[in-house]
């Protein structure tokens, strides 16, 4: 063992993240795997044409663990916070010795530098479709809605809903409504919104036990992502605003078992899926460097509050995101969100700012239209300059994750 400390740090690290909320920790250890294969993509191209590599490692700072197979150096560093491949060549400043000239990366041809650095991106929109898959084969989606209660809502805006109130509870099945046997959501919903301020007369199957309950259906005020107000038994709620309406309400929700695909809709699926998670990832750059340079993210973290999920989000709150998810069991939701962000991390790696592999491809591109070399060592400040902003950039939003959290999507 090369440093104990190093250990230490290493295994409190895991640890501090097993303990955390599963959605939490899973959308960690996702960041994590989709890092070490990005990585892994790099290698395997290194290895197919020669070049050569020196260092596979999970984390950084201090040594933990390795073994040497081959040329390479394979190990775990303390710190497990993402990955790295170390090509002979890649640095300007790296002294390259004699012996390795003819596989290091300034001297291989033009074209295997390319697919080099595309390879890594490239396995997060083959890691992100395996996910869909997971989803589409293994998971599945929310089918028709039962009429049987999957969540009852406890209270909104401290008010307890009428069901949270009677005693409605989780696995319970409506089964018939004023006598009448019901085994459709869509009936339910209907009975409910239409019986403001009045009792309705639920028959409810119970753990095989047969219930008749009188639930007096209350207002609510209900606005495009749900519930603003509910009011008490015989009181009614403001009137609606733009985008609102006034409707009895429960205060519950169905369950929705999951169904699996088959093999072509999987497939078509998870296509599809990739598609447009790589045409979002393109379309949502304005909603990351517009609020940067119009001052609208500065100007945020001065104010209080929920905010809207517009504009960049962090780690803290793609975290917290996942958490409220798995509270809910939305499992398939969790994982399609963390094929969405591998792509998008994919892609924003292709972007022609160095230090990205995007901005080494740039180089190579240069080269080839030119016919000249490029001294990438003039390139640092431009590096440094990218590393700087997307540095604040992440500092800011992690800020706002802690302080300002999002609004609950679920």
């Amino acid at each position: 063992m090369k440093n104990l400390w190093g250990l230490v740090v290493f295994v409190a690290s895991l640890a501090a993240i097993a303990f955390l909320n599963l959605g939490v920790a899973l959308f960690i250890y996702a960041l994590l795997l989709v890092i070490m294969v990005h990585e892994l993509g790099h290698l395997s191209a290194a290895k197919f044409f020669g070049f050569k590599a020196t260092q596979y490692f999970l984390g950084f700072g201090p040594t933990i663990w390795s073994r040497q197979k081959g040329e390479t150096e394979y190990g775990v560093k303390a710190i497990p916070a993402g990955g790295f491949v170390k090509i002979v060549g890649m640095s300007p400043y790296e002294e390259i010795e004699p012996e390795d000239e003819p596989r290091s990366y300034p001297n291989k041809p033009r074209w295997q530098r390319a697919i080099l650095l595309v390879a890594g991106s490239a396995t997060h929109w083959v890691v992100a479709f395996i996910i869909l898959l997971i989803i589409a084969f293994g998971i599945g989606f929310p089918g028709d809605p039962t009429n049987r209660v999957a969540e009852v809502v406890a209270s909104v805006d401290g008010v307890p809903t009428a069901a949270a109130r009677e005693g409605l509870q989780p696995d319970d099945q409506i089964v018939k409504l004023d006598g009448q046997p019901v085994d459709r959501w869509n009936e339910i919903v209907d009975y409910i919104e239409t019986h403001a301020n009045r009792v309705g007369h639920f028959t409810i199957l119970r753990d095989g036990q047969t219930l008749d309950l009188d639930i007096p259906i209350v207002e609510a005020l209900l606005g495009p992502r749900g519930p603003v107000q509910v009011a008490l038994p015989g009181e009614h709620v403001d009137a609606p605003g733009r985008q609102q309406q006034v409707e009895g309400f429960l205060g519950i929700s169905p369950d929705r078992p999951n169904q699996r695909t088959g093999f072509v809709e999987g497939f078509s699926y998870a296509g599809g899926a990739i598609v447009s998670f790589t045409a979002r990832s393109v379309t949502s750059l304005p909603d990351i460097f517009t609020p940067v340079f119009n001052g609208e993210l500065w100007r945020s973290l001065g104010e209080h509050g929920a905010r809207e999920a517009t504009g960049p989000i962090g780690v803290v709150d793609m975290a917290r995101i996942s958490s409220q998810a798995i509270d809910r069991g939305l499992y398939a939701e969790v994982l399609e969100m963390i094929a969405m962000i591998t792509v998008f991390i994919g892609f924003m790696n292709l972007l022609p700012l160095p230090p990205l592999d995007g901005g080494h491809l740039a180089v190579l591109l240069w080269e080839k239209v030119t016919g000249k070399k490029v001294d990438v060592r003039k390139l640092m400040p431009l590096a440094a300059t990218v590393i700087a902003f997307f540095t604040v950039l992440f500092v800011a939003v992690l800020y706002l994750g802690l302080a300002r959290p999002i609004e609950n999507p679920f």
